[in-house]
């Protein structure tokens, strides 16, 4: 049996978006996985694309990296999920750029409405209905292009580890680069221990006790500089409780992102904001 090879990935916010549908059921390698049973691991996914981090070193073949550093990340090789024929793409990519829908309203009421094509995003074929300006007139950023949110899936055996993200502006041009800032961008960060997504069941066999989401985080600001701890996960045995497929040994990790109130008198321009996942291993069970 040949062990996974390294693979340097970070998850980003353009990777994921949250939907999914259920893939056919397995037994989850957590649960007689030598290194995970033995050194401890995690493992993130989007139900399709499978992250393992790991706390040997196979690099070395030595045991382990030391408390509050970054787990060994490794790609999908060590097992791959069956075709069931009935998945699929849950992924959405931003990869490419993006636009969002204005409203435009006058004394706080709407007086032009929004012609979309069904994506939620602006393109060629969307419109606005005619409209006339005066000074009371207001040029807003529509509400579903305020926000935006992902997910992904998380499970662990054997170990301690925390979640940190960092969060950089790496565009910025004309008039953004100096009126929107990683700390007007919002952030909210939730846990969903069990549920079910878009028929991808999820949780039955999860443990997630003294998992604590860190205070202080309310914004990308808070995440820039240096990787911040965002989540923690305290239970030593991890959130696998027993034997069972993956997904049952899994919870969701939650990520809404909020824009300012813009509008045009903030100017125009292009704004590129990064927000980068790894997973550290941790000893104490507290944050």
């Amino acid at each position: 049996m040949t062990r996974r090879t390294p693979y340097m990935r970070r998850l980003s916010v353009a990777l994921f978006a949250a939907t999914a549908l259920s893939p056919n059921a397995f037994a989850s390698f957590l649960d007689d996985d030598f290194w995970c049973r033995t050194y401890g691991c995690a493992v993130v996914y989007d139900t399709q694309n499978y992250d393992i981090y790991d706390n040997y070193q196979f690099a070395s073949g030595s045991c382990c990296i030391a408390y509050g550093q970054p787990m060994i990340g490794y790609t999908n090789v060590f097992f791959k999920l069956k075709d069931t024929g009935t998945q699929s793409d849950a992924i959405s990519s931003l990869a490419d750029d993006q636009g969002f829908m204005f409203g435009i309203s006058e004394d706080g009421a709407s007086i032009s409405n929004a012609v979309l094509s069904g994506d939620g995003y602006l393109d060629a074929s969307d419109s606005l209905s005619a409209f006339s300006l005066s000074s009371t007139t207001d040029i807003l950023l529509d509400g579903p292009g305020k926000q935006y949110s992902h997910s992904f899936w998380i499970s662990s055996r054997n170990t301690r580890f925390s979640l940190r993200a960092l969060a950089s502006i790496n565009g910025a041009s004309g008039d953004f680069a100096n009126t929107i800032t990683l700390g007007d961008i919002k952030l909210t960060t939730n846990v969903t221990t069990n549920g079910n997504d878009g028929g991808f069941q999820f949780g039955n066999r999860a443990n997630a006790n003294n998992v604590t989401i860190l205070t202080g985080i309310d914004d990308l600001g808070d995440l820039s500089g240096a990787s911040q701890r965002l989540i923690h996960f305290g239970r030593f045995r991890g959130l696998r409780r027993r034997n069972g497929n993956l997904n049952d040994q899994t919870v969701r990790l939650d990520f809404l992102y909020q824009m300012p109130d813009y509008d045009m008198s903030m100017g125009v321009g292009t704004l590129d904001v990064d927000v980068s996942f790894d997973f550290y291993r941790e000893q104490s069970a507290n944050p």
